[in-house]
């Protein structure tokens, strides 16, 4: 679904477009990767803003830490015309992470001269659902499509099992679709 939007979005004319696909494998400071992205993102769409980076970093010896992307990203969106920023599965970040990157996107989005939009595709964990309670939501709760989403992506790792018992897969994928669509079911 997230990724509809951020095709969609990216055939918006006039419209820049950043976006990241969070994963449960990441590691590291996921808030600096997040950031770095956007910049590498921004600076793909406009070519012609990499002087600004060249002058304020590059000639002078400057490293790319988080202290020196949370200057760049906002002064970065202030040049671009209308921007967005996708950020998907921040729930399958640690607590930890998940904290860091809203704090730090909420400086972006809540900026005084920014004309940036920040969408996060979640499922509704405690600490982002209080976190992002205030601002416009969309809810997919008990959407078809969610659920054939859920159950797509169930059918493909089930075809990765090695096992001759047809019975046991479909039982197994069976219950797998039925916890991630928040139903209860006995093994």
């Amino acid at each position: 679904m997230c990724s509809y939007i951020v095709q969609t979005l990216t055939n918006t004319p006039g419209l820049t477009i950043c976006y990241y696909f969070c994963n449960s494998q990441d590691s590291g400071n996921i808030s600096q990767q997040i950031l770095a992205i956007i910049v590498l993102q921004i600076l793909r769409q406009h070519p012609e803003i990499c002087t600004l980076i060249a002058n304020e970093f590059v000639y002078r010896g400057v490293s790319c830490g988080i202290a020196q992307l949370r200057f760049l990203v906002p002064q970065l969106l202030e040049v671009v015309a209308n921007s967005r920023i996708v950020v998907d599965g921040i729930d399958e970040c640690s607590k930890e992470n998940q904290k860091a990157i809203l704090k730090e996107l909420e400086a972006i989005y809540t900026g005084p001269t920014t004309r940036c939009k920040v969408l996060f595709s979640s499922r509704k964990e405690v600490h982002i659902y209080k976190k992002l309670s205030e601002q416009p939501q969309i809810s997919l709760d008990g959407r078809q499509e969610v659920d054939w989403d859920i159950s797509s992506f169930v059918k493909y790792k089930m075809t990765k099992l090695r096992t001759s018992d047809q019975d046991l897969l479909e039982r197994i994928e069976s219950i797998l679709v039925e916890k991630a669509n928040g139903k209860n079911s006995m093994l």
